[in-house]
């Protein structure tokens, strides 16, 4: 299982998912990505933790979790963002901190 609601994702440890990544302007108007700006996607335990738990850059838009990114990870609640750097130096986080919950599994 593997849910987005208001960008907060729930899944259960060790599936897969995948989360397509849209960026819009404050017009609402899609904004195209070069190749040579980077989408990354960092989870920690709490915002102020230092430790990275997981990243990834975000290819094509699409934000691709594998049974293996989670599988060894405990259960519980974590804290999520993706930021937007593009090659002139321009930084935005384009998704602020939000919940993302690991849940339980039974068949691993």
């Amino acid at each position: 299982m593997f849910k987005v609601d208001d960008n907060n994702i729930r899944m259960i440890r060790g599936d897969s998912g995948v989360f397509n990544i849209s960026i819009t302007d404050i017009n609402g108007r899609n904004v195209e990505l070069t190749d040579s700006d980077v989408l990354t996607f960092t989870l920690r335990r709490t915002v102020r933790n230092p430790t990275i738990i997981l990243q990834k850059v975000i290819v094509g838009g699409e934000l691709n979790i594998k049974p293996a990114d989670t599988e060894g990870l405990a259960f519980g609640a974590y804290v999520y963002d993706i930021e937007l750097r593009r090659a002139d130096g321009y930084v935005d986080t384009v998704i602020p901190p939000h919940e993302f919950l690991l849940m339980e599994e039974v068949t691993y």
